[in-house]
């Protein structure tokens, strides 16, 4: 049942967007570009709740904000404008079918701790990880 405007209360539907997003997870049988849809879909109505001061507020208190030169104000600039897409980017991965993706996050997470940042910073980048982990995984079967 579809609500009316007049029922929609802006808390709620805050919280509800939040968790919906949250909870997101690919099914195991589920199609990775069909996910990915979804997915993206969700993140709209995120990024309509929250708007783009509040990804670019995130930025700034980040590791990769603070290691960017003080004087490339044009790099710090294009770090902010580019948040969005890369907080979806790792949500994306989070939110794939664990069973698959187990071993990809466990490597991007060890290169990591050895300052090496190979986390992709689109979602089309994720995607493409994914991919060609699930076809490596596929051939050593």
């Amino acid at each position: 049942m579809k609500k009316s405007a007049d029922a929609e209360y802006d808390f709620l539907d805050f919280w509800e967007a939040n968790q919906k997003f949250i909870a997101m997870k690919q099914g195991t049988t589920e199609n990775l570009m069909h996910f990915k849809e979804q997915f993206l879909r969700q993140a709209e109505v995120l990024q309509d709740l929250y708007g783009v001061a509040w990804f670019q507020n995130f930025a700034v208190k980040t590791k990769a904000y603070a290691a960017i030169a003080s004087t490339d104000t044009a790099a710090k600039d294009k770090f902010k404008d580019d948040i969005f897409e890369a907080v979806l980017a790792t949500g994306f991965l989070c939110n794939c079918d664990q069973t698959r993706r187990a071993p990809l996050m466990l490597d991007l997470q060890t290169n990591y701790c050895r300052e090496v940042d190979y986390y992709p910073k689109t979602v089309s980048k994720a995607q493409d990880m994914l991919k060609i982990h699930m076809d490596v995984i596929k051939i050593r079967k």
